[in-house]
Protein backbone atom coordinates (compact mmCIF):
# COMPACT_ATOMS: atom_id res chain seq x y z
CA UNK A 1 0.00 0.00 0.00
CA UNK A 2 1.34 3.33 -0.78
CA UNK A 3 1.77 5.35 2.36
CA UNK A 4 -0.08 8.33 2.19
CA UNK A 5 1.53 11.96 3.12
CA UNK A 6 1.85 13.03 6.54
CA UNK A 7 0.18 15.92 7.73
CA UNK A 8 3.69 17.41 7.87
CA UNK A 9 4.82 16.48 4.87
CA UNK A 10 1.71 17.96 2.91
CA UNK A 11 1.34 21.25 1.59
CA UNK A 12 0.15 23.81 3.91
CA UNK A 13 -1.53 27.34 4.43
CA UNK A 14 -0.44 29.07 7.54
CA UNK A 15 -2.71 31.76 7.38
CA UNK A 16 -3.57 34.70 5.12
CA UNK A 17 0.26 35.89 5.06
CA UNK A 18 1.74 32.40 3.97
CA UNK A 19 -0.34 31.34 0.98
CA UNK A 20 0.91 27.64 -0.20
CA UNK A 21 3.96 27.61 1.97
CA UNK A 22 5.10 23.18 1.54
CA UNK A 23 6.27 22.13 4.86
CA UNK A 24 7.79 18.40 4.74
CA UNK A 25 10.59 16.53 5.91
CA UNK A 26 13.78 16.09 3.50
CA UNK A 27 16.09 13.28 3.73
CA UNK A 28 18.34 14.20 0.63
CA UNK A 29 21.50 15.37 1.94
CA UNK A 30 22.32 17.00 -1.57
CA UNK A 31 19.49 19.16 -1.62
CA UNK A 32 20.05 20.17 2.27
CA UNK A 33 23.50 20.62 1.25
CA UNK A 34 22.73 22.58 -1.65
CA UNK A 35 20.89 25.28 1.34
CA UNK A 36 23.17 25.11 3.70
CA UNK A 37 25.82 25.51 1.45
CA UNK A 38 24.12 29.34 0.68
CA UNK A 39 24.98 30.24 4.02
CA UNK A 40 28.42 27.99 4.84
CA UNK A 41 30.36 29.47 7.69
CA UNK A 42 27.07 30.03 9.60
CA UNK A 43 26.06 26.65 8.37
CA UNK A 44 29.01 24.99 9.84
CA UNK A 45 27.71 22.63 12.72
CA UNK A 46 24.66 21.87 10.22
CA UNK A 47 26.85 20.61 7.69
CA UNK A 48 28.54 18.75 10.12
CA UNK A 49 25.10 16.60 10.77
CA UNK A 50 25.50 15.56 7.58
CA UNK A 51 28.29 13.35 8.04
CA UNK A 52 27.23 9.55 8.09
CA UNK A 53 27.87 8.77 11.79
CA UNK A 54 25.02 11.24 12.91
CA UNK A 55 22.66 10.50 9.90
CA UNK A 56 20.86 8.16 12.22
CA UNK A 57 20.19 10.80 14.85
CA UNK A 58 19.23 13.98 12.77
CA UNK A 59 15.81 15.04 11.40
CA UNK A 60 15.76 17.57 9.12
CA UNK A 61 12.56 19.94 7.41
CA UNK A 62 12.14 22.16 5.50
CA UNK A 63 9.45 25.12 4.39
CA UNK A 64 9.58 26.44 0.80
CA UNK A 65 7.08 29.01 -1.16
CA UNK A 66 8.59 29.93 -4.42
CA UNK A 67 11.82 31.32 -4.28
CA UNK A 68 11.60 31.58 -0.10
CA UNK A 69 12.67 28.55 2.14
CA UNK A 70 13.07 27.55 5.87
CA UNK A 71 15.05 24.86 6.90
CA UNK A 72 15.88 23.15 10.93
CA UNK A 73 17.96 20.59 11.39
CA UNK A 74 16.75 18.72 14.88
CA UNK A 75 19.43 16.65 16.18
CA UNK A 76 19.15 14.26 19.23
CA UNK A 77 23.04 13.83 18.95
CA UNK A 78 23.40 16.07 22.14
CA UNK A 79 21.34 17.02 25.17
CA UNK A 80 19.78 19.40 25.08
CA UNK A 81 18.24 18.11 21.63
CA UNK A 82 20.44 20.86 19.38
CA UNK A 83 17.71 22.72 17.12
CA UNK A 84 19.47 24.57 13.71
CA UNK A 85 17.38 26.84 11.85
CA UNK A 86 18.78 28.55 8.72
CA UNK A 87 16.07 30.94 6.01
CA UNK A 88 13.79 33.78 5.72
CA UNK A 89 11.37 35.04 9.18
CA UNK A 90 8.13 34.31 7.80
CA UNK A 91 8.61 30.90 6.06
CA UNK A 92 10.65 30.00 9.55
CA UNK A 93 7.66 30.61 11.22
CA UNK A 94 5.60 28.72 8.98
CA UNK A 95 8.02 25.93 9.49
CA UNK A 96 8.07 25.73 13.66
CA UNK A 97 4.54 26.06 14.16
CA UNK A 98 3.91 22.87 12.01
CA UNK A 99 6.51 20.75 13.66
CA UNK A 100 6.84 18.66 17.05
CA UNK A 101 9.68 20.89 18.53
CA UNK A 102 11.47 19.67 21.35
CA UNK A 103 10.69 20.58 24.88
CA UNK A 104 14.30 21.85 25.87
CA UNK A 105 17.02 22.71 22.62
CA UNK A 106 20.54 24.44 22.74
CA UNK A 107 19.42 26.69 19.52
CA UNK A 108 21.06 28.19 16.88
CA UNK A 109 19.43 30.86 14.63
CA UNK A 110 20.23 33.67 12.47
CA UNK A 111 20.07 36.93 14.44
CA UNK A 112 17.23 38.40 12.54
CA UNK A 113 15.40 35.05 12.91
CA UNK A 114 15.80 35.35 17.03
CA UNK A 115 11.98 37.08 17.50
CA UNK A 116 11.05 34.05 15.89
CA UNK A 117 12.17 31.29 18.08
CA UNK A 118 11.22 33.31 21.18
CA UNK A 119 7.80 32.77 19.77
CA UNK A 120 8.41 29.05 20.18
CA UNK A 121 10.91 28.92 23.19
CA UNK A 122 11.34 31.02 26.54
CA UNK A 123 15.57 31.97 25.99
CA UNK A 124 16.90 31.32 29.10
CA UNK A 125 20.68 32.30 28.29
CA UNK A 126 21.81 33.64 24.71
CA UNK A 127 24.80 34.28 23.22
CA UNK A 128 25.12 37.20 19.99
CA UNK A 129 28.26 35.83 18.12
CA UNK A 130 30.54 36.86 15.26
CA UNK A 131 31.74 34.17 12.74
CA UNK A 132 34.54 34.15 11.72
CA UNK A 133 36.13 31.66 8.82
CA UNK A 134 39.66 31.15 7.36
CA UNK A 135 40.73 29.46 4.16
CA UNK A 136 43.73 27.62 3.50
CA UNK A 137 45.13 29.62 1.39
CA UNK A 138 44.35 33.03 3.80
CA UNK A 139 45.84 31.28 6.55
CA UNK A 140 48.85 32.39 8.33
CA UNK A 141 50.41 29.81 11.02
CA UNK A 142 52.27 31.28 13.97
CA UNK A 143 56.22 30.39 14.13
CA UNK A 144 55.95 28.31 17.24
CA UNK A 145 55.01 25.04 17.93
CA UNK A 146 52.64 23.42 20.06
CA UNK A 147 52.24 19.69 20.65
CA UNK A 148 49.28 17.40 19.33
CA UNK A 149 47.43 15.96 22.31
CA UNK A 150 46.58 12.29 22.49
CA UNK A 151 43.75 10.68 24.54
CA UNK A 152 46.71 9.58 27.19
CA UNK A 153 46.86 13.50 27.74
CA UNK A 154 43.57 13.58 28.67
CA UNK A 155 44.96 13.69 32.42
CA UNK A 156 46.52 16.80 31.91
CA UNK A 157 44.03 18.40 29.75
CA UNK A 158 41.37 17.31 32.27
CA UNK A 159 43.46 19.18 34.66
CA UNK A 160 43.30 22.33 33.24
CA UNK A 161 39.88 22.73 32.18
CA UNK A 162 39.00 21.76 35.92
CA UNK A 163 41.01 24.17 37.51
CA UNK A 164 39.03 27.06 35.47
CA UNK A 165 35.60 25.51 36.53
CA UNK A 166 35.08 23.76 32.90
CA UNK A 167 33.44 20.27 32.48
CA UNK A 168 35.92 17.14 31.92
CA UNK A 169 36.68 15.39 28.50
CA UNK A 170 36.42 11.99 27.60
CA UNK A 171 39.59 9.95 25.88
CA UNK A 172 37.28 9.72 23.08
CA UNK A 173 36.53 12.63 22.22
CA UNK A 174 40.30 13.77 22.01
CA UNK A 175 40.65 10.50 19.75
CA UNK A 176 37.62 12.13 16.97
CA UNK A 177 38.62 15.81 17.66
CA UNK A 178 42.35 17.77 17.22
CA UNK A 179 43.87 18.93 20.12
CA UNK A 180 46.78 21.43 20.40
CA UNK A 181 48.60 22.03 23.61
CA UNK A 182 51.53 24.19 25.35
CA UNK A 183 53.27 22.94 28.37
CA UNK A 184 54.59 25.37 30.75
CA UNK A 185 57.01 24.47 33.89
CA UNK A 186 55.59 20.65 33.76
CA UNK A 187 52.32 21.43 33.65
CA UNK A 188 49.60 21.89 30.53
CA UNK A 189 49.53 25.63 30.22
CA UNK A 190 47.04 26.07 27.14
CA UNK A 191 45.36 24.04 25.01
CA UNK A 192 42.72 24.17 21.72
CA UNK A 193 40.71 21.62 19.87
CA UNK A 194 37.44 21.22 18.15
CA UNK A 195 34.36 21.08 18.09
CA UNK A 196 33.47 19.37 15.10
CA UNK A 197 34.72 18.48 11.96
CA UNK A 198 32.96 17.54 8.41
CA UNK A 199 36.01 15.89 6.40
CA UNK A 200 33.42 14.82 3.48
CA UNK A 201 32.47 18.91 3.33
CA UNK A 202 35.49 20.42 4.11
CA UNK A 203 34.75 22.27 6.86
CA UNK A 204 35.75 22.27 10.88
CA UNK A 205 34.99 24.28 13.80
CA UNK A 206 37.27 25.45 16.61
CA UNK A 207 37.33 25.79 20.09
CA UNK A 208 37.87 24.73 23.54
CA UNK A 209 40.44 27.39 23.24
CA UNK A 210 42.44 27.79 27.34
CA UNK A 211 44.99 29.38 28.72
CA UNK A 212 45.71 28.95 32.55
CA UNK A 213 45.39 32.21 34.05
CA UNK A 214 49.15 32.23 35.52
CA UNK A 215 50.56 31.77 31.80
CA UNK A 216 48.04 34.40 29.87
CA UNK A 217 49.48 37.61 27.84
CA UNK A 218 52.36 35.01 26.38
CA UNK A 219 49.80 34.18 23.14
CA UNK A 220 49.98 30.45 24.02
CA UNK A 221 46.25 30.09 23.07
CA UNK A 222 46.65 31.77 19.41
CA UNK A 223 50.18 29.11 18.93
CA UNK A 224 47.43 26.40 19.96
CA UNK A 225 44.59 27.65 17.96
CA UNK A 226 46.82 28.18 15.01
CA UNK A 227 48.24 24.80 15.60
CA UNK A 228 45.18 23.02 15.13
CA UNK A 229 43.80 25.26 12.42
CA UNK A 230 46.90 23.84 10.39
CA UNK A 231 46.30 20.60 11.04
CA UNK A 232 42.92 20.61 10.13
CA UNK A 233 43.58 22.09 6.46
CA UNK A 234 45.16 18.36 5.66
CA UNK A 235 41.17 17.66 5.06
CA UNK A 236 38.85 20.42 5.19
CA UNK A 237 39.09 23.94 2.98
CA UNK A 238 37.48 26.09 5.16
CA UNK A 239 37.81 26.26 9.64
CA UNK A 240 35.25 28.28 11.75
CA UNK A 241 35.33 29.70 14.77
CA UNK A 242 33.04 32.01 17.28
CA UNK A 243 34.21 34.77 19.15
CA UNK A 244 32.28 37.43 21.09
CA UNK A 245 32.38 40.73 18.96
CA UNK A 246 33.14 42.87 22.03
CA UNK A 247 36.49 40.95 22.82
CA UNK A 248 38.98 42.57 21.09
CA UNK A 249 42.16 40.65 21.76
CA UNK A 250 41.03 37.58 20.67
CA UNK A 251 39.37 39.06 17.29
CA UNK A 252 42.84 40.54 16.90
CA UNK A 253 44.92 37.23 18.02
CA UNK A 254 42.54 35.09 15.06
CA UNK A 255 42.94 37.65 12.45
CA UNK A 256 46.66 37.60 12.77
CA UNK A 257 46.15 33.96 11.24
CA UNK A 258 44.10 34.76 8.81
CA UNK A 259 40.59 34.41 9.86
CA UNK A 260 38.56 36.93 8.94
CA UNK A 261 34.67 38.15 10.04
CA UNK A 262 31.90 36.50 8.17
CA UNK A 263 28.80 36.57 9.79
CA UNK A 264 26.73 36.84 13.24
CA UNK A 265 24.95 34.31 14.60
CA UNK A 266 23.06 33.34 18.05
CA UNK A 267 23.43 30.31 20.59
CA UNK A 268 20.81 29.85 22.95
CA UNK A 269 19.39 27.58 25.29
CA UNK A 270 15.56 27.33 25.68
CA UNK A 271 12.10 25.92 27.20
CA UNK A 272 9.37 25.17 24.99
CA UNK A 273 7.09 27.80 25.00
CA UNK A 274 3.36 27.17 26.82
CA UNK A 275 0.29 29.12 25.17
CA UNK A 276 0.26 31.43 28.57
CA UNK A 277 4.03 32.16 27.95
CA UNK A 278 3.84 32.33 24.40
CA UNK A 279 0.75 35.18 24.17
CA UNK A 280 2.95 36.96 27.32
CA UNK A 281 6.27 36.88 25.48
CA UNK A 282 4.32 38.59 22.04
CA UNK A 283 2.61 40.75 24.09
CA UNK A 284 5.49 41.83 25.71
CA UNK A 285 7.44 42.27 22.42
CA UNK A 286 4.86 44.12 21.00
CA UNK A 287 5.20 46.85 23.29
CA UNK A 288 9.03 46.60 23.50
CA UNK A 289 9.00 45.03 27.01
CA UNK A 290 11.33 42.46 26.52
CA UNK A 291 12.72 40.83 29.68
CA UNK A 292 15.83 40.64 29.81
CA UNK A 293 17.93 37.61 29.03
CA UNK A 294 20.65 36.00 31.17
CA UNK A 295 23.82 36.11 29.44
CA UNK A 296 27.36 34.22 29.20
CA UNK A 297 30.30 36.31 27.69
CA UNK A 298 33.55 34.01 26.56
CA UNK A 299 36.01 34.53 23.41
CA UNK A 300 34.31 31.39 20.74
CA UNK A 301 30.59 31.36 22.50
CA UNK A 302 30.50 28.48 24.62
CA UNK A 303 27.38 28.80 26.93
CA UNK A 304 27.56 28.92 30.69
CA UNK A 305 24.52 26.56 31.33
CA UNK A 306 24.11 22.83 31.93
CA UNK A 307 24.13 20.62 28.48
CA UNK A 308 26.27 19.66 25.87
CA UNK A 309 27.82 21.77 23.01
CA UNK A 310 26.81 20.49 19.69
CA UNK A 311 29.57 18.92 17.92
CA UNK A 312 31.32 17.39 20.96
CA UNK A 313 29.32 14.69 20.99
CA UNK A 314 28.65 12.99 23.76
CA UNK A 315 30.38 15.21 26.84
CA UNK A 316 28.00 16.20 29.53
CA UNK A 317 28.17 19.06 31.03
CA UNK A 318 28.58 19.81 34.46
CA UNK A 319 25.42 21.87 35.29
CA UNK A 320 27.22 23.55 38.38
CA UNK A 321 30.44 24.49 36.29
CA UNK A 322 28.90 25.36 32.91
CA UNK A 323 30.07 25.37 29.77
CA UNK A 324 33.43 27.73 29.75
CA UNK A 325 34.92 26.16 26.56
CA UNK A 326 36.88 28.73 25.80
CA UNK A 327 39.15 31.72 26.68
CA UNK A 328 41.65 33.23 24.49
CA UNK A 329 44.04 35.58 25.56
CA UNK A 330 44.89 37.33 22.73
CA UNK A 331 48.59 39.35 22.23
CA UNK A 332 47.40 42.23 24.42
CA UNK A 333 45.44 40.26 26.85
Amino acid sequence: MKRQPSKQESEKTNGANSPSVVVKRIADKSKILSYLERERTYSASAIAHLEPSLADVSEWMIATHMDDFALCLISKSTSPTYVFTLGKASMLDSLLSSMRLPSNAFITCQPQNLNIIEKYYEISQRLVLKRMVVTRDNFKPTPEDATRLRSGHIKELNGLYKSHGNSVFFADQIRRGVYYGIWRDGQLAAAAGTHIISPTHGIAYVGNVLTHSSYRNQGLATTCTSAVTEDLFDYCTEVVLNVEPNNVPAIRAYASLGYKDDCMIIEAFGRRQRLVGSIITNLLRKFRMDAKHQEGVKADGGLQSEGYFPGRLGEKRNPDRGTRDARLDGPSR
